[in-house]
């Protein structure tokens, strides 16, 4: 009797156990953990490859531009290289674990030019939970571009390095630029500033610094590009290595002067005539070629004078300043080769903060460069340059009249500004 019960005991605790289902959720976990953990393991394992992907491609985007500006410096290949990979060193690159290649031109896509910089990094990325499906490390290659146009020609430029309005157009001006651009080295905010009804026509305008709009219908229209450039390079100087002329220890004046003289004036035989304190042209004088110093004063051209200066270098020192009258007739041509070839007017590096105006009628032509490095420019006339040749370079330039000026200088000699190109990603 006793071994019946117990065997009925133990079949009422079976019957029991089958259908108690206490328990069962903290069973079924247990079973399943593994599987929660492995897949919240994948996840984070594919985020943190995702997150390597996206710090390489930061690398890479800076990289190739770091390149790029190479190039464009003209600095060697190999050194655009370098460049490449120490940029590359400071955004999570690391050689252990990946490689960088760095070509130039590029080998596919649609910038195969020597001016483009391409960068591909492939890294390898040991597997964490993955390695329970594949043990084999994880490679992804990212790759980008980047390119800059090539350098355009700048026929006003203005080189001052933080000067406010370096480049002032302003007034009831009309200006023309054909093939050439505008060109500001200030850092200020209003770098180039347009104001009053200025009416401006040019492939672009570019500044180191900004560009602003002065209020009045001042307006402009830009042929070659879709808004003015900022944050760019600096210009160089297309001047800098041309050096000052051999200044003579006498001093000459031009003979006769009166305002209905006819006068002929010569270089003598050294091709270089200095006139201390200044010059008043009043007449018709005409300037043989050579080169002229104009020792302190001004350079005054008076009403209903007529100039004409053909294959001519006027160099300003001591202060000189130059004073174009409005009604005057003004006709002068830089020569055409020798060391100032392409330079109208030069003034002394070392006359800081000089002022030089240019007005003229609209028959007057400056053909050639007005090179003013540490001067500034006041152009308030009608002038161009036969065929549109003149430049303008100064330590500031501002333009109140009207001009008409074109990279058209074949047999004149002019070196023009090339003006930075922005170096942009791409691919």
């Amino acid at each position: 009797m006793v071994v019946m019960a117990r065997v009925r005991n133990i079949f009422r605790f079976l019957k029991t156990f089958r259908t108690d289902q206490r328990g069962n959720t903290t069973v079924l976990f247990a079973l399943c953990l593994p599987v929660l953990i492995g897949s919240a393991g994948l996840g984070l394992e594919a985020g943190f490859w995702q997150l390597q992907q996206r710090q390489l491609q930061t690398s890479a985007d800076m990289a190739a531009y770091a390149g790029a500006v190479s190039l464009r410096n003209n600095e060697p290949r190999q050194q655009a290289y370098n460049e490449a990979e120490a940029e590359a060193l400071l955004h999570e690159y690391d050689p252990s674990v990946a490689t960088l290649t760095t070509t130039s031109p590029p080998s596919t896509g649609r910038y195969r030019n020597t001016r483009s910089m391409e960068v591909e990094i492939t890294h390898t990325v040991p597997r964490l939970f993955s390695q329970i499906f594949d043990e084999t490390p994880v490679s992804f290659t990212v790759r980008a571009v980047a390119t800059y146009d090539e350098a355009s020609d700048a026929c006003v430029l203005a080189l001052s390095p933080e000067g406010s309005r370096a480049i002032d157009l302003s007034g009831n001006s009309n200006i023309a630029l054909i093939e050439c651009e505008i060109m500001s080295n200030s850092i200020a905010p209003d770098s180039v500033s347009l104001g009053g009804s200025t009416d401006v026509v040019a492939p672009c305008i570019n500044s180191v610094g900004g560009f602003s709009v002065n209020g009045g219908s001042a307006d402009y229209t830009l042929t070659g590009c879709a808004a003015p450039r900022t944050d760019l390079p600096r210009a160089q100087d297309p001047y800098a290595d041309v050096p000052p002329p051999p200044i003579p220890n006498s001093c000459s004046n031009i003979p006769g002067g009166g305002p209905n003289a006819s006068t002929t004036v010569t270089a003598g035989a050294g091709g270089v005539k200095r006139f201390c304190n200044g010059i008043n042209i009043n007449g018709d004088v005409t300037f043989e070629p050579g080169i002229y110093i104009i020792d302190r004063g001004d350079f005054r051209v008076g009403a209903n004078a007529n100039l004409n200066a053909q294959g001519v270098t006027f160099y300003l020192t001591g202060g000189a300043r130059t004073r174009f009258n409005g009604s005057a007739d003004i006709n002068i041509r830089a020569p055409a080769a020798g060391t100032y070839e392409g330079i109208a007017i030069f003034a002394d590096r070392e006359d800081d903060g000089v002022s030089h105006t240019f007005n003229g009628t609209a028959n007057s032509q400056i053909t050639g460069a007005i090179y003013t490095p540490a001067g500034d420019i006041s152009f308030q006339g009608d002038f161009s340059g036969q065929n549109g040749c003149m430049q303008l370079v100064g330590n500031t330039v501002t333009v109140t009249g009207n001009a008409n000026i074109t990279t058209d200088c074949s047999g004149i000699g002019v070196e023009w500004a090339e003006v930075p190109s922005d170096v942009r990603l791409v691919e």
